[in-house]
C-alpha cells in the first residue's frame, strides 16, 4: 500500500500536489504489456462485451515466512533499529507493520479490477482468519472478500449491450449496473495459482503476470442460434446444461493466447518508463492515485473482515480539491 493507513495516503497525494511532483508506487502489472493490450482489447474493440464479473485470487501453500538465521547476533549498527529479528524479516505477518494479505497481496490485483472498471468500489464485505497456521502470526491465513462497484456511462468500463432477450427492458438494461469482484488469497492450497479472470457477456480475460488468454463465450451465439432458427428446445439444452452441446463449450475450453512483442522483464519495463517520466516530465501509469485508491480498496476490506461488517467506500477519501492524476491510463 501506498501509506499504512489511508490519511498517509491521502497526504502524499497532498504532498505532490503541493510540490509538483509525482510518486510511483510498485503496482508492476501497469506496465506489463500484456495486461496493457488485454485492456485495449476489452475496451477499445470489445472483444469480452460488457465486463459482468471479475474473479481474483492469489493462492499459495506455504506459511510466507522468511528464513531466519537462528545463530546470528545483531551488530551494534543493527541493534539500532532492530529489537526482533522474526518480526523485522517477517513484518507482513504482524499487525504493526502490515495487514497481511490485504496490504501485501490484494492490493495488485484490486488496483487491476479498478483499472479495468474505471471505478472505485461502492462497499465490500468479507470474511478470513488464522485458520491454517497457528504459528503466532496476527494477520489472516485466508480471506474471501466481494466488491461491488457500480459503472456509469462515464466509466471507461462502461459498454452498453442489445437486448438478448424479449424480457429486457431495452432503457433499463443500459442504465447504470453493478460489478461484483471476488478476491481470495490462502496459505493452504496453491492449485489456483495467481490470477485475474475478467468476465463479459461475450468472452472472458484470464490475466498473469507470465501470459494470459482470451476465451470466446459462445453460449448466446452457438451456431445453429445465428440463423435465428433456434427452437425452445434447443435454448432450454444451453440454459439447462451447456455440457450438453460441445459447440458451445470449445471455445470455452481452448482460449487463445493474448501476444505481445516485449523482450524485458515487467520489472525493467516500469523501472524504465519512471525513469522517461523523470526525464520529459511524464507522468507514471501507477501514480500517486492509483496506489492510494488501491490502499482504500485493501483497507476497507481489512475493515470488513475485522468488523465482520459490510463496509461502504466514501468517495469523499479519494476526492480531492485540485486535479489529481488520471488512474486509469493506459499505454
Amino acid at each position: 500500500t501506498l501509506g499504512y493507513d489511508i490519511e498517509e495516503a491521502r497526504n502524499m497525494v497532498k504532498k505532490c500536489h503541493e510540490m509538483g511532483k509525482f510518486l510511483q508506487v510498485g503496482h508492476q502489472r501497469r506496465y506489463n504489456p500484456l495486461y496493457n493490450k488485454a485492456l485495449m482489447l476489452a475496451r477499445e474493440e470489445g472483444i469480452i462485451g460488457r465486463i459482468v464479473h471479475i474473479d481474483a485470487q492469489w493462492h499459495r501453500n506455504n506459511d510466507w515466512r522468511r528464513p531466519i538465521n537462528k545463530d546470528h547476533r545483531l551488530n551494534s549498527q543493527e541493534a539500532r533499529f532492530i529489537k526482533d529479528l522474526d518480526r523485522h524479516m517477517n513484518w507482513r505477518l504482524f499487525k504493526e507493520t502490515s495487514r497481511g494479505l490485504m496490504t501485501e497481496l490484494a492490493t495488485h490485483q484490486l488496483d487491476i479490477a479498478a483499472w479495468y472498471l474505471d471505478a472505485m468500489p461502492k462497499r465490500v464485505f468479507g470474511t478470513g482468519g488464522i485458520d491454517y497456521w497457528r504459528d503466532g502470526r496476527e494477520v489472516d491465513d485466508n480471506v474471501n472478500l466481494i466488491f461491488e462497484f457500480e459503472i456509469t456511462p462515464a466509466c471507461r468500463g462502461y459498454h452498453a449491450i442489445n437486448a438478448r432477450s424479449s424480457h429486457q427492458d431495452k432503457i433499463a438494461i443500459n442504465q447504470p449496473y453493478k460489478v461484483q469482484v471476488m478476491y481470495s488469497s490462502i496459505t493452504a492450497n496453491a492449485k489456483k495459482g495467481c490470477s485475474e479472470l475478467i468476465l463479459g457477456d461475450e468472452g472472458s480475460l484470464e490475466l498473469t503476470e507470465e501470459g494470459g488468454y482470451h476465451y470466446q463465450e459462445p453460449t448466446s451465439k452457438v451456431a445453429w442460434a445465428q440463423g435465428g432458427q433456434t427452437t425452445a428446445e434447443q435454448a432450454a439444452t444451453v440454459v439447462t446444461s451447456g455440457g450438453t452441446l460441445q459447440l458451445s463449450n470449445k471455445a470455452q475450453r481452448e482460449g487463445t493466447p493474448i501476444v505481445v512483442d516485449n523482450d524485458k522483464s515487467v520489472d525493467q519495463l516500469q523501472f524504465i518508463r519512471f525513469a522517461k517520466d523523470i526525464r520529459e516530465g511524464g507522468m507514471p501509469k501507477a501514480n500517486q492515485m492509483v496506489g492510494l485508491n488501491a490502499t482504500i480498496m485493501a483497507l476497507a476490506g481489512y475493515q470488513a473482515i475485522e468488523e465482520q461488517r459490510v463496509v461502504e467506500i466514501d468517495p469523499a477519501l479519494y476526492t480531492f480539491d485540485f486535479p489529481t492524476p488520471d488512474p486509469g491510463v493506459v499505454s
